[in-house]
């Protein structure tokens, strides 16, 4: 007869409760709490130590590993997703993390105590050039013209052809 330790016994009963999670799709309350703990402590020494700009830069990297894991304990793909995703959301709301609008994430629209941060080069890819006198983005109607356009065509391209664009296959 296999008499089992009371560790071996603690260790299949985690097994056993790790399996539930994965055809459920969901973690109990405990462990889902546990791991929010975790992550958060996580995050906040990061930014504490000066690694991380923002309490969002480990967001991709956290979410790919939370599911990776779940994936490999035998969830879904698709319940890893969510419950990645559920986890990072609960992280940030105890964190206290405002996710910043669009416009603020962009560099034209950043914020310093209260003005706009002035550009000193062109916004136009590859111009780069010095602003003149009384311009904001664009050195010249040259470059604000042609980035409008290429906007125009990002637009109006199907999904492939604007991912091409984007990332300068074009």
């Amino acid at each position: 007869m296999l008499v089992m330790t009371p560790a071996a016994k603690a260790m299949l009963r985690k097994e056993r409760r790790r399996e539930r999670d994965a055809m459920r799709g969901k973690l109990g309350e405990t462990r889902h709490r546990a791991l929010v703990d975790r992550l958060a402590k996580t995050i906040r020494t990061e930014r504490e130590a000066g690694r991380i700009a923002t309490l969002f830069n480990l967001e991709g990297p956290l979410r790919h590993a939370i599911r990776s894991k779940l994936c490999l304990q035998g969830w879904r793909w698709s319940d890893a997703d969510a419950m990645a995703r559920d986890l990072l959301d609960a992280t940030f709301i105890r964190l206290g993390a405002n996710r910043p609008s669009w416009n603020e994430g962009q560099p034209e629209w950043l914020i310093d105590g209260g003005g706009l941060i002035g550009r000193l080069v062109c916004a136009r890819r590859g111009c780069d050039r010095p602003l003149p006198e009384g311009h904001r983005k664009f050195c010249g109607k040259l470059c604000r013209d042609a980035h409008h356009t290429s906007i125009e065509r990002l637009l109006r391209a199907g999904e492939n052809a604007a991912l091409d664009m984007a990332v300068g296959r074009e």
